[in-house]
């Protein structure tokens, strides 16, 4: 009798050793999988507009959408579409044609549209599973413009005007893997070669790769 106890007990848990083995070998390529190859992702934030750009517009919306290559777990190439809205609290155009728009007027309405593509490098500063890290690229956006400013000239009225410039980025970010999962909280400094002055932004950005 005691030998069939012990037959029994040895039995019900020899399966336990190799379940915890066939866990590891079954999540570890998950985990390394999530961590190279292609992925997906989107962010979306605060716009904290700066500089002579920060000036004439309020704290606005942007929504990143990217895909990565990832040839290493430490290194990614992202190529990043970008859009951004802010409301205009003062005159963003102060130049059409010939005229130029006096400085006592310091009151507009209106809004401008930020869209933009760039190709950027992300080195992770460690490895595991919370990963500090610097980003970084250069990319073509386009500004849109919808700008009255009450009393002043017919030129500055109802204005619309619309460019494209290249820009730069730069930045950092913190990420966390989650299984298959990366969840990132990312913060970069934006400046675009608009006309009249640059164009710069700081993004301040949570989101999700796949």
């Amino acid at each position: 009798m005691t030998h069939r106890r012990q037959s029994s007990t040895s039995i019900a848990h020899a399966p336990l050793p190799l379940l915890g083995l066939v866990a590891l070998v079954t999540l570890t390529p998950v985990r390394a999988a999530a961590q190279s190859g292609v992925a997906f992702g989107g962010s979306i934030g605060a716009n904290v507009p700066v500089e002579d750009y920060g000036d004439a517009t309020k704290l606005g919306l942007v929504v990143n959408g990217f895909a990565e290559l990832r040839p290493a777990q430490v290194l990614a190439l992202r190529g990043e579409l970008f859009w951004s809205r802010s409301d205009i609290e003062n005159p963003l155009v102060r130049d059409a044609g010939s005229v130029t728009l006096g400085r006592e007027f310091e009151n507009a309405t209106g809004d401008v549209d930020l869209v933009g593509a760039s190709a950027d490098l992300l080195v992770a500063l460690r490895g595991g599973a919370v990963q500090p890290y610097v980003i970084g690229g250069a990319g073509v956006f386009r500004r849109r413009v919808s700008q009255d400013v009450q009393g002043a000239v017919v030129e500055f009225r109802d204005l619309r005007e619309s460019d494209t410039d290249a820009g730069f980025n730069g930045g950092v970010g913190l990420r966390f893997w989650l299984g298959g999962v990366a969840a990132f909280a990312e913060a970069r400094y934006y400046s675009v070669a608009t006309p009249g002055s640059r164009t710069n932004f700081v993004p301040v950005t949570v989101g999700l790769t796949f």
